[in-house]
This record gives C-alpha cells, structure tokens and sequence, in this order.
C-alpha cells in the first residue's frame, strides 16, 4: 500500500474516507465524460446518435423477430430483447475493457490517480450508453401489448445486479487485455458464446429438465431471467435467478480486485 501511495495509484489513507469517496466519484465521473465525448461526439447530434446507437446494433432483428418471424413461445420478442439487452451491456463492457487500460496511456502517464478506479469508469460509460438500449424493451411490450406491472418497481435492482456482474468482468479483462493482448478477441469470443450457452435466444421454461440444469449453472441465465420477471412475467425474479449471479461476481470481484490493486503500480511500465 505504501508504495502505490507513493507512485500516486492508489488511495492515501490519510485522507477521510468520505473525500477519498467524493474524490473517486469526480474522477468517475470525468473520465466517463470523456470517454462519451470521444464515442458520441459534440454537438446536438450527440443525443441522437445515443438514441439510435442501440437500433442500429439490436433494433432491426428485434422488430423482425417481433413483427415479421412468427415464432412460438410467449411474446418472444420482448422475451428475446429482455436477454440481448442486458447482455449488451455485459458485451459492450467486456469489448471496452480489453484496451481500458492501454486506451487511458496518456492520462496514466501523466496524472496521479488510483487506476482502480479505471474498471469502474469502463462500467459507467457503457451504463450511459445502454440506458438507450432499454427503450428496446419499451418498444416490444408496446408491440405485444404487455403492460408493466408493478414488478418493473424491481428493476432497479435488476439493473444494479447487471452492472456488478459486469463490473466483476471489468477488472479481470482489463488485465488480460493489458498483459496477454493477443488474447483480446478470444475473450470476446469466449463472452458471446456465454450468450448461447444461456437462454438467451429462448426461456428457460422451454428448456428440458436436463439442459435447464445445466444453464443454470450460467449466471447469465439468471440474469436474462430476472429481466424477463419484471418485464414479461410480470412477477418477482426467482431467488435462484439472483444469487447465482450475484454469488459469481463477488467470488470474481474478491478474486480479481486484489490482484488488479497489486498490479496497478506496473501499468505505466506496461503501456510505454
């Protein structure tokens, strides 16, 4: 701790705790600023391209599903938009983490801060980013006419569960993206297979006995599940369905954040 203090990486404990926080909290902020500059631009245009960023990525399978593909199942285009969309977030993290670090070069190089605080600025900004996509969801309850209930009062922590577990992601990739950088779009790989390994395409409920066993054993099925709780079932997400998630991204924060904390003095070696 003494030496990350004296490199200027990590916290002072000198300093109260409530403006080490407040002082965390700004940069946060900052860096996340920036970063949404430099992906949306300046001006008014910036606010539409917020808006249909998300339709350009996800919109037209999602309307094609929900107004032209006749699938079966229940509402399956929201039951769809409620897996994609908080996966997008997951994906869009796991992208922009991969180069968190090496992106920041200059900033690293040239100012004294706690680079902990880099894997948290990664989730923000693609937080920012993925409120647009929400309105995807919006638009296919509007579609199949399903009126929100007041489970969507949960959603709020349904959110919050999916930027922790997409914060557990931040830190472990932002290191695998730094020192094994070959290894960058095997990573991505690797995320959107996790997609298909989960119900992501169809709900759990139509899953078999046996394959609903093992896609439990996904936390992203958990999530996707959660989702479709609050916005297609219209009822309380299942305990199941939050602590497997919740139990693996604090397992891999517990894991990861020390390692990333000891590491972090080194990064300005690394990214020369």
């Amino acid at each position: 701790m003494a030496d990350l203090e004296r490199s200027g990486v990590g916290p002072d404990v000198r300093t109260p705790l409530w403006s080490r926080l407040a002082r965390s909290r700004d940069l946060i902020v900052a860096l996340t600023h920036a970063d949404l500059r430099v992906r949306y631009g300046r001006g008014p245009f910036r606010i539409v391209k917020w808006v249909l960023e998300p339709f350009a990525l996800l919109g037209v399978y999602l309307m094609l599903v929900t107004f032209v593909v006749d699938r079966p199942g229940m509402d399956p285009g929201l039951s769809l938009a409620c897996a994609i969309v908080p996966f997008q977030l997951v994906m869009t993290t796991v992208v922009s983490s991969t180069n968190a670090i090496t992106m920041r070069e200059s900033v690293i190089l040239n100012m004294r801060f706690d680079r902990s605080l880099i894997p948290p600025t990664t989730v923000a900004t693609e937080t920012v980013a993925f409120f647009a996509s929400l309105s995807l969801i919006v638009l296919t309850m509007i579609a199949y006419g399903v009126a929100p209930t007041p489970a969507i009062l949960l959603y709020p922590f349904v959110l919050a569960l999916n930027m922790l577990f997409a914060l557990a992601l931040a830190f472990p990739i932002s290191l695998i993206g730094l020192w094994f950088r070959e290894l960058r779009v095997f990573v991505v790989s690797f995320a959107r297979a996790m997609f298909f390994l989960a119900p992501g395409l169809v709900p759990l409920s139509e899953a078999s006995e046996t394959a609903e066993r093992w896609l439990r054993l996904n936390p992203l099925t958990g999530l996707f599940e959660s989702y479709r709780a609050v916005f297609l079932y219209g009822d309380v997400p299942q305990a199941i369905d939050v602590l497997v998630p919740l139990l693996f991204s604090v397992v891999l924060l517990a894991l990861a954040v020390p390692v990333y904390r000891r590491e972090q003095g080194q990064f300005a070696k690394v990214v020369e």
